[in-house]
């Protein structure tokens, strides 16, 4: 599907104002069990955006899939597997939107998502972090992700970015970002992103513009055993992942900072409490194989403890610094095992769940 020219732009029928052109790349690798369901959610919107679906070397029926849609998708092949950076540039390549959002092939729109969206967007605004509903591979809708109690960053949040290395945003498929942004980042490293290549994006497009925070709920984060990331009961393993992605979007921070002269913190993650978290848990999972050498428990509780949270509440400071004062008390197994219930709420016993509910409802915080 292909956008109409700019003299045809939507025009929101209640508002009276024109819509900003959009244009969606659903990237899909092995998904194929998933992939209608996002094109459809997108198409089911009835608004002007052209759907761009990257296939990335898929082994199963995607890309049979994506020819029975003809001409409403624009197909994109990858001769080979490159990763979701790739796929992200091929799209992006070929789109025309003045709005871009990726939306991961097992995620969906939820309705009236992408319409809402559209009607919220200000011109001049770099990137808009809406919250997403957790769904179950069946599509079933739970939660809010990120939780209504944790503020997501609005405003000109660059400083925030070069002093601590993060901000609190959404996964790819909660995010839609200008294209006159995009066109100072991209395209992505291939090879460096190969995975979760809106970390990439997150840490570089803040600094060429304003961004702008939704409560409103745009798509569904489909939770399954298949995902790369999440699913990986390996807790050592993926926090060295998350360790070294962060890593490479601190160098990405740094680059992007030093084109427009501005400063950047000499240590991003001294001050980065989920980098922080990755590397409790690295070191208490598998302190052998942890990559930052001389790092300790106690190096890492001290500076999470140090960290000022932008717009936290004071019980939230209050139940953080307890949570990392205990973590670090805590010798190494019962340790672990307080990392590993707070990691898989499958294991968490009863009592455990419920000081995290009232935690949550009475007094609003999330442990971070």
């Amino acid at each position: 599907m292909t956008l109409p020219p700019a003299s045809s732009q939507s025009v929101d029928a209640g508002s009276g104002k024109t819509l900003a052109r959009l244009s969606v790349v659903i990237s899909c690798y092995n998904y194929g069990r998933f992939l209608s369901c996002a094109i459809d959610s997108v198409l089911n919107e009835g608004v002007a955006a052209e759907v761009i679906v990257v296939d990335d070397c898929s082994s199963d029926n995607s890309r049979d899939i994506m020819r029975s849609y003809g001409d409403r998708i624009i197909p994109v092949f990858q001769e080979h597997n490159q990763g979701q950076a790739a796929a992200f540039n091929a799209g992006w390549s070929i789109s025309a939107g003045d709005l871009i959002y990726f939306l991961d092939a097992d995620d969906f729109v939820l309705p009236g998502g992408l319409k809402h969206a559209l009607e919220l967007h200000e011109p001049g605004v770099a990137l808009h972090h809406f919250r997403m509903r957790y769904a179950d591979e069946a599509g079933a809708l739970s939660g809010v992700h990120p939780p209504m109690q944790v503020p997501l960053a609005a405003g000109d949040i660059s400083r925030q970015l070069r002093e601590q290395g993060r901000y609190t945003t959404n996964v790819t498929s909660g995010l839609i970002f200008a294209r006159d942004a995009l066109e100072k980042v991209m395209p992505v490293d291939a090879a460096t992103f190969r995975i979760s290549a809106e970390g990439f994006l997150v840490s570089t497009v803040p600094m060429y513009g304003p961004t702008r925070a939704h409560d409103h709920q745009l798509a569904a984060y489909r939770l399954h055993t298949a995902q790369n990331w999440k699913a990986q009961t390996d807790f050592g393993a993926r926090a060295r992942k998350g360790i070294n992605h962060d890593f490479d979007r601190y160098a990405a921070i740094r680059a992007h900072a030093a084109k427009l002269g501005l400063p950047v913190s000499g240590n991003l993650g001294d001050a980065d409490l989920e980098h922080l978290n990755d590397r409790l848990i690295s070191l208490s999972f598998a302190p052998d194989q942890h990559p930052i050498p001389g790092d300790s428990v106690r190096k890492v509780v001290r500076l999470a403890k140090a960290v000022k949270v932008d717009g936290a509440s004071g019980n939230a400071n209050a139940v953080r610094k307890i949570w990392w004062t205990v973590v670090g008390i805590l010798p190494g197994a019962p340790r672990r095992q307080l990392l590993r219930w707070r990691m898989d709420a499958k294991t968490r016993p009863a009592w455990l769940s419920a000081a995290g509910r009232f935690l949550r409802i009475r007094l609003g915080v999330v442990v971070r």
